[in-house]
């Protein structure tokens, strides 16, 4: 008696015609393919359900087991109601139903067309039944952006999740409206910036206050949200300094709908592609705004002016963003001082970790950020003194020799490469036309895609070692002309640091006050 796995799938755009169509729902799926072995009195082995799931998706939980139970040798026919709830990805049927299937003695049956790979007439209409249910989840996916871009472009709510400080109105899916326990939270994040307060001051006066991070608060109010970017503090709900730059940059609190800012890259690829920020959808006035306009703009006026030194000078830190934590890892953050009559400027660097208020690093001393300049300038300037003193940097023949030989060796490697391909597309269509069995076609496809994996792997290589030796060759151009260019530094600018410096790391202050730093340079 043959053992078999029933799989039923039901997507996102089918739910929508279980109410005209009851056959399509998961229930029904397993009382019709149940009913079908109770009449040929096979054994069910398990039933496996993915509801929710396109069936372009190749990540399906059940969908996965079922194959891994298929592998094990614990299924002996896959029965689904059809073709297209197994799935609809024609690569995906080519893989399992015509190869991976063949290979484990694994017979597929779908009720609904007919479809049976003990059926001889299965293999010819196979590749259109698999081609048209590809072509129906794309033309969905097509119908899906339209029908989302139509209702972002007229002002409605798409989002999943309203941001902190609304709420998704219970009337209109589509339209948000101002949650009284969180807004005036955002009120206050805007109050206390705008007043001068930085980052840090505002998450330990939220975290002092006993105020809930948005991650927890939509987790006690029953939602099933995960920050992306939680991370320790996120846990313990409490706010960070990242969580407070969000809310400050979210122009929807001003009461314009801002959506569109990425995208799924494919139809069959779910990972999302950010879009560029002149291109993001604004419909202004959509919902009661959290924050005036004139509030928004003062908060972004000093936001875009966070890199420089202060408010009495323009001039922008020659470190800002290079310097690090060499204990964490995470950037170190400046505080700036005056004297007395307000006409010197001092700064310091703490280790951001630290400084949010949130979390702890080791690494608690402020390093001074005049005497960290002074430090650079005269590394910088002993480097800019080697290489004058050094012979005239050139590029030597065997570098030449060396990366002619990595191309021409490359190019044979794509030539196989092409070539190998080539010949698994002859014996796909011979394997159609019946010059080769379908056994024969499995043990050359095996072959010839361990020979492509190979050669991918040695062009992989080659073209590492060949971007290396073009990078050093690049490099030693580039050195040559600066050494040319400069020849000693008096004062350490911005553009001094953003062509030779690319990171600074500080580490832990010892018993002295000493503390090791370690400068990454560019050439």
């Amino acid at each position: 008696m043959p053992k078999v796995g029933i799989y039923c799938r039901l997507s996102i755009e089918d739910k929508g015609k279980t109410k005209c169509d009851d056959s399509q729902s998961i229930q029904n799926q397993k009382a019709m393919l149940r009913e079908y072995c109770k009449e040929r009195n096979w054994e069910i082995y398990d039933i496996y359900c993915d509801d929710g799931y396109s069936g372009i998706d190749r990540s399906r939980p059940e969908f996965g087991r079922l194959l891994h139970d298929c592998e094990a040798g614990k299924i002996d026919i896959v029965l689904c109601k059809d073709q297209s709830r197994f799935s609809r990805d024609i690569v995906v049927i080519e893989q399992f139903i015509n190869d991976k299937f063949l290979e484990w003695g694994i017979r597929f049956i779908g009720v609904a067309d007919n479809a049976d790979t003990d059926s001889e007439s299965y293999s010819t209409m196979r590749l259109f039944t698999s081609a048209y249910n590809e072509m129906y989840v794309k033309d969905i996916s097509s119908k899906i952006r339209r029908t989302l871009a139509y209702k972002r472009e007229n002002g409605q709510f798409i989002g999943s999740f309203a941001p902190y400080g609304y709420s998704i109105d219970p009337q209109d899916k589509h339209h948000l409206v101002i949650d009284p326990e969180t807004a005036p939270i955002v009120q206050q994040i805007f109050a206390m910036y705008t007043e001068g307060n930085g980052y840090r001051r505002i998450v330990q006066t939220l975290n002092a206050q006993g105020v809930v991070s948005p991650t927890e608060y939509k987790r006690q109010k029953g939602s099933n949200y995960v920050n992306g970017n939680a991370d320790a503090s996120n846990a313990k709900g409490l706010w960070t300094q990242s969580t407070v730059a969000r809310i400050l940059s979210n122009e929807m609190y001003t009461g314009t709908l801002v959506q569109g800012k990425s995208h799924h890259i494919s139809y069959k690829n779910k990972k999302r592609k950010k879009v560029a920020q002149e291109d993001w959808i604004r419909i202004p006035d959509t919902h009661e705004a959290i924050i005036d306009r004139e509030t928004w703009n003062r908060t972004q006026e000093r936001l875009h002016s966070h890199t420089r030194v202060g408010k009495r000078s323009q001039e922008l830190s020659p470190l800002s963003g290079k310097v690090k934590c060499a204990v964490c890892g995470r950037p170190m953050k400046r505080n700036v001082y005056y004297n007395k009559a307000k006409t010197i400027r001092y700064y310091g660097l703490q280790c951001a970790t630290y400084k949010t208020g949130a979390m702890n690093c080791p690494n608690t001393k402020t390093i001074s950020g005049l005497t960290l300049e002074e430090k650079i300038l005269d590394a910088l300037n002993e480097i800019i003194e080697q290489y004058c003193e050094s012979e005239e940097i050139q590029l030597t023949d065997i570098r030449r020799e060396q990366i002619a030989a990595l191309e021409k060796r490359l190019s044979a490697l794509e030539q196989q490469h092409s070539t190998a391909k080539q010949r698994l597309v002859s014996m796909y269509k011979d394997k159609l036309d019946g010059v080769i069995s379908d056994a024969d076609f499995a043990v050359f496809r095996e072959s010839l895609d361990a020979e492509e994996q190979a050669l991918a792997a040695q062009m992989s290589d080659i073209g590492q070692q060949l971007a290396e030796c073009r990078r050093r060759q690049e490099s030693a151009e580039s050195q040559k002309t600066l050494i040319q260019k400069y020849t000693h530094f008096e004062h350490l600018d911005r553009s001094i640091a953003d062509e030779f410096i690319d990171t600074v790391e500080i580490g832990m202050a010892d018993e002295n006050g000493e503390r090791e730093i370690h400068i990454r340079w560019k050439i």
